[in-house]
C-alpha cells in the first residue's frame, strides 16, 4: 500500500501558462477584428503586408470623410499660363517669367525672364523652368536660382528629380533628338544623340545611378519603343525594344522600379527591364502618378457587360494590387501626394487614400483641366478661368 507521501499529486496549470494563454486569446481576437475592419474598408489583407498596414495608417483615427471647399482665384491670360504647386506656393509660369503666389492668390515672389512656351517641373526642393522651343533653362531651390544654362539647340522638354538631377530633351544636328544630363550644381554630365529614334522623355533614377531614356522608332512599318538605361556618366547599362507600343508616360518608384503606361497596358519593370508586373487594359488608360515613392497609381477603364467601368488601381513596387477604386466617370487626370490621390473627372474631384477609400469630393462649376496637390489637405483645380484652391476640412 502506498503511503500518502508516495501518491503523485495532480499538477495544477501554472499561473504563467494561464497568462500566456490569455494573451494568445487576446491576440487572436484583435487580429480577427483587424481583418474584419480591413475587409469592411475594402482592403484585401492578402495584398498588403503588416509593414504596409502600419506605414499607411489604416487604423489611424482620421475622420472618414472630409468636407471639401473651393475658392476660385481668377487670373488674366490664364490660358497662356502654366500653373502648379511648389513648397506651399501656387506657381504661375508665363512668357514674362515665374511667380510664387500665396493661398489668397497674391504675389509673394517673382523672377522676370522671357520664356517662349513657358514650362516648369518641380521635385522635392527643386524647381526647373524653361521655355520650350528656346534654349534657356533655369533651376531654383525656393527663391534662390541655383544655376542656368543656354543650350546650343532648342528644348523639347525637360525633367528634374528630387536630388536635383536634370535631363533635357532637345534637338540636335540634322533634325535628330538628343538628351543632355546635368547634376544639381548644373555641371554637364553627358549627351546622348539618338539616331533613327526620337526621344519622348528622360529621367534620372531616384538613386542617382542611372539615366532612363524613352524613345520611339518610326523608321519601319510599325512604331516601336526603345527604353535605354545609362550610367550617370553615360555608359551603357541595358536596353529593350517593345514592338507596336508607345509609352507616353514613364516614372520611377523610390527603389528604381520603372512604372510605364501604354494605351492598352500598364507595367512595372525591374532591373534590366525585367517585367515585375503588368496588366492588359480592355478600355482606355487615362493617367498615372506615383504615391509616396512606393506605389504606382493608374487610372483606366475596363470594358464589361454594362459598358466601360473606371478604375483607379494602386500597386506597390512588388506588383501587389493594394486597392482598386471604382468610378463611373471618365478620368481626365490623377495626382498623388503622401496621403491622398485626387481624381479629376473635369466636373468633380474625388479624394481617396492608399486603401482606396473615398475621403472627400468637390463638384465644380467650371471645367477642370488638371488637378495638382498644394499641400497635405490642399489641391489646385486648374481651369481656363483660373485656379480653384481646394481645401479638405
Amino acid at each position: 500500500m502506498n503511503s500518502p507521501e508516495n501518491i503523485p499529486k495532480m499538477r495544477q496549470p501554472s499561473s504563467r501558462m494561464s497568462i500566456l494563454l490569455f494573451f494568445v486569446l487576446v491576440i487572436i481576437v484583435v487580429c480577427t477584428a483587424a481583418v474584419a475592419y480591413l475587409n469592411s474598408k475594402g482592403i484585401d489583407i492578402k495584398s498588403v503586408s503588416i509593414r504596409d498596414i502600419i506605414a499607411n495608417g489604416f487604423f489611424v483615427g482620421d475622420k472618414d470623410v472630409y468636407e471639401v471647399t473651393g475658392t476660385l482665384l481668377r487670373y488674366e491670360d490664364s490660358l497662356n499660363s502654366e500653373f502648379g504647386a511648389y513648397k506651399g506656393y501656387i506657381v504661375r509660369c508665363t512668357k514674362n517669367g515665374l511667380e510664387y503666389l500665396n493661398r489668397n492668390g497674391e504675389e509673394e515672389w517673382i523672377y522676370t525672364v522671357s520664356l517662349n512656351l513657358p514650362y516648369f517641373k518641380s521635385a522635392g526642393e527643386y524647381l526647373l523652368v524653361a521655355g520650350l522651343e528656346s534654349k534657356d533653362i533655369y533651376v531654383f531651390a525656393g527663391k534662390e536660382k541655383k544655376w542656368e544654362k543656354k543650350l546650343d539647340y532648342s528644348i523639347i522638354n525637360a525633367n528634374i528629380n528630387s536630388a536635383g538631377y536634370v535631363t533635357v530633351l532637345h534637338k540636335a544636328e540634322r533634325d535628330k533628338s538628343a538628351v543632355s544630363v546635368y547634376n544639381k550644381q548644373g555641371v554637364f554630365l553627358f549627351t546622348k544623340i539618338l539616331g533613327e529614334t526620337y526621344a519622348i522623355s528622360s529621367e534620372v533614377s531616384p538613386s542617382g545611378r542611372e539615366v532612363l531614356i524613352n524613345c520611339v522608332d518610326i523608321s519601319g512599318v510599325s512604331i516601336n519603343t526603345g527604353l535605354h538605361l545609362y550610367t550617370i556618366s553615360g555608359g551603357n547599362v541595358a536596353g529593350k525594344t517593345f514592338e507596336n507600343v508607345i509609352f507616353p508616360s514613364i516614372r520611377y518608384l523610390n527603389d528604381d522600379t520603372i512604372v510605364a503606361v501604354s494605351d492598352s497596358a500598364i507595367y512595372l519593370f525591374g532591373q534590366n527591364f525585367e517585367e515585375k508586373w503588368s496588366r492588359t487594359i480592355s478600355g482606355k488608360v487615362y493617367s498615372m502618378d506615383v504615391m509616396k515613392g512606393r506605389y504606382a497609381v493608374f487610372a483606366f477603364s475596363e470594358k464589361g457587360m454594362m459598358g466601360e467601368a473606371g478604375h483607379v488601381l494602386i500597386v506597390d513596387s512588388k506588383g501587389r494590387e493594394v486597392a482598386d477604386y471604382r468610378i463611373d466617370q471618365d478620368v481626365v487626370n490623377i495626382a498623388a501626394n503622401d496621403d491622398f490621390i485626387a481624381i479629376n473627372t473635369s466636373k468633380c474631384v474625388y479624394f481617396i487614400d492608399v486603401a482606396g477609400r473615398l475621403r472627400g469630393s468637390y463638384a465644380s462649376d467650371y471645367l477642370i483641366n488638371e488637378v495638382k496637390f498644394l499641400g497635405t489637405n490642399e489641391a489646385l483645380a486648374i481651369t481656363k478661368e483660373g485656379v480653384i484652391l481646394l481645401k479638405m476640412n
